[in-house]
């Protein structure tokens, strides 16, 4: 029965200490994080372009509008768009692979077109129109059927 006693103390001792070491941790910025505020904050737009500053560990830094825009990353492609249906029939029509009415489903006759279509482009046949398909059928979405069948047979 001691032995509990003594085992239930321990434990939490042991847990109220290390609560303490976390809250202190937490509570106290690195030194990596303070940041001195100066009175007249530097924007880059009062920067001239070519300014060079440096940091505090002495690493020269270009400052300016451009400099900055230079150096962060911009996203420039968006997720591609599932297409529709009638998109997909529309350019397998024009690509003179389908003969159906674009109605909006993909049936028996939709799927041997897509096939059709992979297997003419080098893509896997597997009739679902993925990124790779898509991307090689969309170029007949806008094209008439017959200016569509002069360019698969040149």
């Amino acid at each position: 029965m001691k032995k509990l006693v003594y085992l239930v103390v321990f434990a939490l001792t042991f847990s109220v200490s290390c609560a303490k070491k976390a809250e202190k941790k937490v509570d106290a910025p690195l030194e990596s994080e303070i940041i001195s505020l100066e009175t007249n904050p530097v924007t880059l737009d009062a920067q001239p372009q070519g300014t060079i500053m440096t940091t505090k560990e002495g690493v020269p830094v270009e400052m300016g509008k451009d400099a900055l825009s230079a150096q962060i990353p911009v996203e420039t492609a968006s997720a591609p768009e599932k297409p529709s249906a009638e998109n997909i029939q529309t350019a397998l029509k024009n690509a003179g692979l389908y003969t159906g009415n674009v109605d909006g489903k993909i049936g028996p006759k939709t799927k041997k077109a897509i096939e059709e279509f992979q297997q003419q482009n080098g893509l896997t046949a597997d009739g679902k129109v993925g990124l790779k398909t898509w991307d090689k059928l969309r170029t007949y979405l806008n094209k008439s059927a017959e200016s569509a069948s002069t360019a698969i047979k040149n």
